[in-house]
């Protein structure tokens, strides 16, 4: 409020210096908010006068008698000025103060930005202001020059917290090119000042790159893309061609084709940027075109062989350290003799000589063991039989 009160005061001030001086060609200089005017009383011969907002010059006074503008401040206090060029030279001003700047400006929404995108969309989007209360809501608002009717905004997106910080539109075809946007704060316990952003569309339109198609053979390639936008018609376009291992090359374009011979079989990208605008697009996605069908044959060829002669080398690798693993692996000592305490094995050919005899039971070794089982058969003694029993290891008696 006190703000507002030394608005006042200092438009006084600068009106009654003007009404004070006789030889002023301008007095009463003041602002009509509903026809978006700076008006004047004029008197004497000027061959010109120029209107500012905060000492840039805006436009030139329509017969010398107002200005004209097409948005007024909402949200900040701004200093309107004229300048009449005569000898000596005049000028005065007023600073008005609009009602949206009421309210502590560090809880005002900051970083207010819009940009389209994708062809149809816009998006706005802001940040909590620094001293924002925690009860704070945000609302965005926006209207055309012309119409000057105002809209809110149809979908927003909350933080963490629930407070609105962006905002989407999702037809941009209907709206005009010049567009005014501010976010009111609200809160049950202080005063927030909006925050506003004037656009113009098509300065604010980030492209997508075009998709290309080509018509091509052995002996040239046509390359055509289209762009889309309902803001931008005139194009800048930037497009880089690869052949093979070659290094790339960029050719610089206002034309939507372009026209290669003998192209082989090529990779190509592009990137466009509006007439007269800053920003180029980001590089669409690299495509490849195949002109020359034997020379993408005689490429799979090499790409074949080159598989095949790397996986022999493989198999080579593998079989080497094969043989190279079986060769570090210690060898066993071979049985030169019989272990101590037992007898040697019988010899095959000495086991081939020996005679059967009946029962099975072979002549020799054999035959001794065999005639041992006998008269162990025919004593079933206990250990230790009493010398003189019959069939235990004695003498019959009488023998």
């Amino acid at each position: 409020m006190a703000l507002l009160w030394l608005a006042v005061l200092v438009t006084s001030v600068c009106l009654l210096r003007a009404e004070q001086d006789p030889d002023s060609p301008v007095k009463s200089l003041r602002m009509e908010p509903g026809s978006r005017r700076l008006t004047w009383d004029f008197s004497g011969n000027v061959s010109e006068i120029k209107c500012f907002i905060n000492s840039k010059f805006i436009s030139k006074a329509i017969d010398s008698r107002y200005c004209q503008f097409y948005v007024l401040p909402l949200c900040e206090v701004k200093n309107f000025s004229i300048s009449v060029k005569q000898d000596p030279p005049f000028s005065t001003g007023i600073q008005y103060v609009p009602r949206g700047a009421e309210g502590n400006p560090a809880a005002a929404a900051r970083g207010l930005d819009c940009w389209v995108h994708d062809v149809d969309f816009l998006t706005c989007s802001w940040e909590v202001g620094r001293a924002a209360p925690g009860d704070v809501q945000y609302r965005l608002y926006w209207r055309e020059l012309k119409a000057y009717r105002e809209q809110e905004c149809p979908r927003y997106e909350a933080d963490d917290r629930g407070v609105h910080v962006r905002c989407r539109f999702d037809d941009v075809s209907r709206l005009q090119r010049h567009i005014q946007f501010w976010v009111n704060g609200t809160s049950r316990r202080s005063g927030i000042p909006c925050s506003e952003l004037c656009v113009e569309l098509p300065e604010i339109e980030r492209l997508s790159p075009p998709h290309i198609t080509a018509t091509c053979n052995k002996s040239y390639s046509m390359m055509e893309w289209k762009v889309l936008s309902h803001f931008n018609h005139r194009f800048l376009y930037e497009l880089q061609i690869q052949k093979g291992t070659d290094p790339a090359s960029t050719e610089k374009l206002q034309e939507n084709h372009f026209v290669i011979y003998n192209p082989g079989n090529y990779v190509a990208k592009l990137k466009v940027q509006g007439f007269f605008r800053k920003d180029w697009s980001e590089w669409s996605a690299p495509q490849l075109f195949v002109c020359d069908p034997k020379d993408e044959q005689r490429r799979d060829w090499l790409v074949s062989v080159l598989v095949l002669l790397g996986t022999l080398l493989v198999l080579g690798l593998v079989a080497l350290l094969c043989r190279s693993f079986a060769e570090t692996l210690p060898s066993h000592p071979s049985h030169e003799g019989p272990h101590h305490g037992q007898p040697p094995e019988p010899q095959a050919g000495a086991l081939g000589h020996q005679q059967s005899q009946p029962g099975g039971l072979s002549s020799g070794r054999g035959a001794h063991f065999g005639g041992n089982m006998k008269r162990n058969l025919r004593c079933p003694c206990p250990i230790g039989p009493e010398p003189g029993q019959p069939g235990c290891g004695g003498t019959h008696r009488g023998a």
